[in-house]
């Protein structure tokens, strides 16, 4: 797939801020990646530069090979998101893991003919396991119970509370 002008010249001339130690050493194959990735990551070109590329450079200060088969492994972004991503938000950092996965899941596509994952989401808040009438019909069942069977099944209604 061919990238338009201002996406490639965006890719090519893509440098991180503070210009880190080790970017030129990682950069080239940073800048393959996201061009090979992005027009079917569905992120925009700058925010995969810069997770990317963060990556990278947090695999090459770990003795890793400048190569985008080792930085894209699951195992390789969880360890990123839970060691390199430590001075973030873990809101944000579950956000880098997921353009890495969503970068990932483009080059096997692409290069492999692999199927891409199906896109999976959550609602950001959480719900109850049990509604009010469950505890209370779990309370009056547990109120049954005798000796340390009824202690133990009152456990969890009172943990909740």
């Amino acid at each position: 797939m061919t990238l338009d002008a201002g996406t490639s010249a965006t890719i090519t001339s893509y440098r991180p801020r503070h210009n880190p130690p080790g970017w030129d050493t990682v950069a080239e194959q940073v800048q393959a990646t996201v061009a090979a990735a992005a027009p079917m990551a569905g992120y925009r070109v700058e925010r995969l530069l810069h997770v990317v590329g963060r990556l990278a450079l947090w695999c090459q200060g770990r003795g890793l090979p400048a190569d985008p088969e080792v930085w894209l492994r699951h195992e390789t972004i969880d360890a990123f998101v839970l060691a390199g991503c430590a001075g973030l938000s873990p809101r944000t950092a579950q956000t880098y893991r997921s353009w890495l996965r969503q970068v990932r899941a483009a080059l096997a596509w692409a290069e492999r003919g692999e199927a891409t994952p199906p896109a999976l989401s959550a609602p950001d808040e959480r719900t109850a396991p049990y509604t009010s009438a469950e505890l209370a019909r779990l309370t009056d069942w547990a109120d049954q119970q005798p000796g340390q069977v009824r202690a133990d099944a009152l456990a969890l209604p009172s943990a909740r509370a």
